[in-house]
């Protein structure tokens, strides 16, 4: 059968770059959606709830598909330089943010357990006081009655993945409190915690204060950086490391002040290093930093000093050389 297309059906067609094309058997359903979203409507500031809102994705998932396009080369951040593109067939995709989905009767067996009917809902609920429970104090957690989705993913989550439900009501309470109280933020966080062996209240309530502090520190370092757009994957990754090891926003103002005076632009990765050198130092705050610069700058001027006072007297040395030539021996 032959299809043509519809070109009368809008106002009229948006360019999409040819090595997009070429990629798309690497990436999966959201990250293209993600990607045509942001062509059609040429995006510059991306706002990750109202992207994901506009094709349907939580923001994790329009978070991950622009890791994947950047790391392909067909979008960068403003102010740097694009990623050089290959060709697909020399990329693996292991190696890719997203990707399509390497296990396709795995995917099939998880999706068979994670579709529930209405029905079959309603007879899991009778079955289990428990998972009644979770739902209800999901609902009322959320302030607002679980549409079908939500009520299988939890469901599917219990079962699947054998999270307990007082488990999965901390994470919802979590997602609630910091506005990423999405499905799929829950689901995500959810399996995350399952790779990570957390089971235990003691453990949870640990992981949510790693993740506060995160939440934390991450929007004042956009605020205190005046950052306008939202982190890449690889700078998250930095705030949460820095989160865990209670460095201060303070601190972390200080070495990005040392890195601007270096090098004259913002990398993560360089303010990183800075930023781990003191910690592993101990150092804590601004003013140790301070103290630690100045003694580098009081070795520094020492060892160049200490190398003008030779031990030896130049002078004669080479009044030595010039009036003593050495002796050719003849053959």
């Amino acid at each position: 059968m032959k299809y043509k297309v519809n070109w009368a059906g809008g106002d009229g067609v948006f360019a999409v770059p040819d090595a997009a094309a070429d990629f798309l058997k690497l990436a999966n359903g959201k990250a293209v959606k993600v990607l045509l979203y942001i062509l059609k409507n040429k995006l510059s500031e991306i706002d990750l709830s109202a992207v994901g809102e506009a094709v349907g994705a939580s923001p994790d998932d329009v978070e991950d598909a622009l890791s994947y396009w950047q790391q392909v080369g067909i979008i960068f951040p403003d102010g740097s330089e694009p990623a050089e593109i290959h060709s697909p067939k020399t990329v693996k995709p292991n190696t890719l943010t997203v990707q399509s989905e390497s296990n396709p009767a795995k995917l099939e067996h998880e999706r068979s357990i994670k579709k529930l009917s209405a029905g079959e809902i309603a007879d899991r609920l009778s079955e289990s006081e428990s998972l009644k429970i979770l739902l209800d104090t999901a609902s009322s957690t959320l302030g607002r009655l679980l549409n079908h989705t939500e009520q299988q993913t939890l469901i599917w989550l219990h079962d699947y993945y054998n999270i307990a439900p007082d488990i999965l009501i901390m994470i919802i309470s979590f997602a609630k409190q910091i506005n990423k109280a999405s499905i799929g933020y829950i689901e995500k966080t959810a399996v995350n915690w399952h790779e990570k062996g957390i089971t235990t209240h003691e453990q949870a309530s640990a992981e949510i204060i790693c993740l506060q502090n995160y939440f934390s520190l991450e929007g004042q370092v956009a605020a205190k950086l005046k950052l306008k757009r939202a982190f890449t994957t690889s700078e998250s990754k930095y705030i949460k490391d820095w989160a865990a090891k209670n460095i201060s926003i303070d601190l972390i103002v200080y070495a990005y002040e040392k890195m601007i005076d270096t090098i004259g632009e913002l990398k993560f990765s360089y303010m990183n290093k800075i930023l781990l050198s003191w910690y592993e130092k101990g150092i804590n705050t601004v003013k140790e930093a301070q103290e630690d610069n100045s003694q580098k700058v009081q070795k520094a001027a020492k060892s160049v000093k200490d190398s003008g006072n030779h031990s030896y007297d130049l002078d004669r040395i080479m009044e030595h050389a010039m009036n003593n030539s050495p002796k050719i021996k003849k053959n």
